[in-house]
């Protein structure tokens, strides 16, 4: 898949561009994350990806960067995509699989109905996950697996 060019990627103005556009293009000093996600259970809405950093900690409501990828574009229950144009801080990354399409995370009466998945990290536990949890150091170029969570 090449989600790369059928992503839209935001900013925290949540002005929508396409991708390569405002500065997200490789540059000197900045590195990329190629991010793999799995077990994705259907092929309904989209992917949304938020980043976050210690400015803008999980939950922050856009965090510095959001992605939105088609769901449609996705064979499989699996994809893999590399963002570029990071600068060298602590940061992770959240994505939520908004079936609906409909920007929040759907609840049941105490588990959410949709998927999630945190940066290199499986999250197992009743309570809501914290940034701790997910962050990392980047370095240099990175790769993250996301296994997607359902209840």
């Amino acid at each position: 898949m090449s989600a790369q060019s059928d992503s839209l990627v935001y900013k925290a103005s949540s002005k929508e561009v396409k991708f390569g556009k405002a500065g997200l293009e490789k540059k000197a000093g900045t590195y990329s994350i190629t991010i793999t996600v799995t077990n994705i259970r259907n092929h309904k809405g989209v992917i949304r990806f938020k980043f976050f950093d210690d400015s803008t900690p999980f939950p922050h409501d856009s965090g510095f960067r959001k992605v939105v990828v088609r769901k449609s574009q996705i064979v499989g229950d699996s994809f893999t995509v590399t963002y570029d144009g990071f600068v060298s801080q602590y940061m992770g990354i959240a994505l939520l699989d908004d079936e609906n399409d409909n920007w929040k995370l759907d609840m049941g009466w105490f588990l959410p109905k949709e998927g999630h998945a945190f940066s290199d990290y499986h999250h197992t536990a009743l309570r809501k996950p914290v940034y701790k949890d997910f962050r990392f150091l980047l370095t240099g170029d990175k790769k993250v697996v996301m296994k997607m969570k359902y209840y």
